[in-house]
């Protein structure tokens, strides 16, 4: 699956590290997220394998929903994201 996602070729520190320290930058990590064709098995990779970054558009900490680094989603993203 990791071959057909959009995000594939992009800088992985976007989705790691330097997720929250910039907004727009963040935003536009769910946007890419949320246009991927795999985004479904990409959350649930992270999920299973106790992840800890962006996946399929949730930041997770040890497989889980980081609230704290998802602050910045709105309510419309959430929904889109299921």
């Amino acid at each position: 699956w990791q071959d057909l996602a959009a995000c594939l070729g992009m800088d992985t520190n976007l989705f790691f590290d330097k997720y929250e320290s910039d907004i727009p930058m963040a935003k536009a990590v769910d946007e890419c997220c949320l246009s991927c064709p795999v985004r479904k098995m990409c959350y649930e990779s992270g999920v299973t394998n106790t992840e800890y970054g962006v996946w399929g558009g949730v930041y997770l900490t040890l497989g889980k929903n980081d609230k704290l680094k998802n602050a910045h989603k709105t309510k419309q993203t959430w929904k889109k994201l299921k």
